[in-house]
């Protein structure tokens, strides 16, 4: 009984990962991509609002994020806690 117990929550400690996934505006990020996005945030936190406005990530930004980072607001990043 104490071996099936401890192989039970022995596997369960492997699925947690799977749902401590981030999103980010209700996008899911992949962890390939949550350092480009992470990048992301922190630059529009360092620009002003009129700047963040005038912001346009690049195509390669975009591919590297997995998402639509012209779609991401500093308010997205904030309730993600990405800033």
């Amino acid at each position: 009984m104490l071996k099936k117990t401890t192989l039970a929550v022995a596997l369960s400690l492997f699925a947690l990962p799977a749902f401590a996934q981030t999103t980010i505006g209700g996008v899911p990020l992949s962890a390939e991509g949550l350092p480009t996005v992470v990048r992301y945030c922190e630059d529009l936190a360092s620009m002003s609002p009129s700047d963040r406005f005038d912001h346009r990530p690049t195509h390669a930004q975009s591919i590297a994020s997995g998402i639509a980072l012209r779609t991401v607001s500093l308010g997205d990043c904030q309730r993600a806690g990405l800033v």
